[in-house]
Parts: structure tokens; sequence; C-alpha cells
């Protein structure tokens, strides 16, 4: 059976090897509330302001002509009927290499779609093609 000292004894050395927080535990609830509001305050402002870009283009079909050449049908989507826009294509092989890239400008023609062909060279037989970026320039 322990007795009393001991139980104090053991007591006061938990309390100094495991001393009291700096930090009184009710300012953690309003911190994390700052915390958590600008974290969704962030979220929804980026969301919103990159769900409409000034820029897009997607492949909407594409065929492989060669082993040195895929053809890709392009939409390119702009906010701006008057703006030019830059993009780049690149293709793969069935290994995962990039093995052709091709950029490309779209000049403005008046309407916010514009669908095109476009034909990327290879050095080695392509299985795929894919939009990296696009961007308006003018």
């Amino acid at each position: 059976m322990t007795n009393l000292s001991d139980a104090d004894a053991d007591a006061a050395r938990i309390a100094r090897r495991y001393p009291p927080a700096r930090t009184p535990r009710w300012l953690w609830l309003p911190v994390a509330i700052v915390a958590g509001s600008l974290l969704v305050v962030w979220t929804v402002w980026s969301g919103l302001h990159h769900a409409n870009p000034p820029a897009a283009a997607h492949i909407v079909s594409f065929k492989v002509v060669s082993d040195t050449q895929i053809d890709a049908l392009v939409t390119v989507q702009r906010t701006d009927v008057r703006s030019r826009v830059e993009c780049q294509a690149s293709s793969q092989a069935i290994s995962y290499d990039t093995v052709g890239q091709l950029p490309f400008t779209w000049e403005p023609n008046g309407e916010e779609l514009q669908t095109d062909w476009i034909s990327v060279k290879t050095f080695k037989k392509p299985v795929t093609v894919q939009i990296d970026w696009c961007k308006v320039v003018g």
C-alpha cells in the first residue's frame, strides 16, 4: 500500500515534468474560429476566381495519323471575343513519355467558342494528346 507522502511526491514530480500550458485553453477557440473562417473565405474566393478563366481549351477528339503525327480537334473558349489565345498541346506515347509538343495561337474571330484541327508532330508513336495550358495574349 502506498502512503500519502509517496503520492504527494509523485504528484509534485509529475507537475514539474508537465508544467501547465502558457496559453489558456479558452483562447484556442477564438483562434480556431478565425482560422476556420479565413479558410472558408479563401476557398470560396478561389473557387469563384478560377471558375471562369479568361481562356480554356479542351480536346474534342483525336486521331493517330502515323507514327510521327497525331491530329486533334480542339475547342477554345474565351470570355473576351476580341482576345488572342495561346495554348500548348502535348502528345504522349504508350510509355507516358511526352513525344511531341505544339504551341498554337487562335486569332479572334468574334465568337466565344472556336473549334479547329491541330497536328502535333512526334518522334515516337503517340497514343494520346492533351492541352497543357492556355492563356490570353492580347
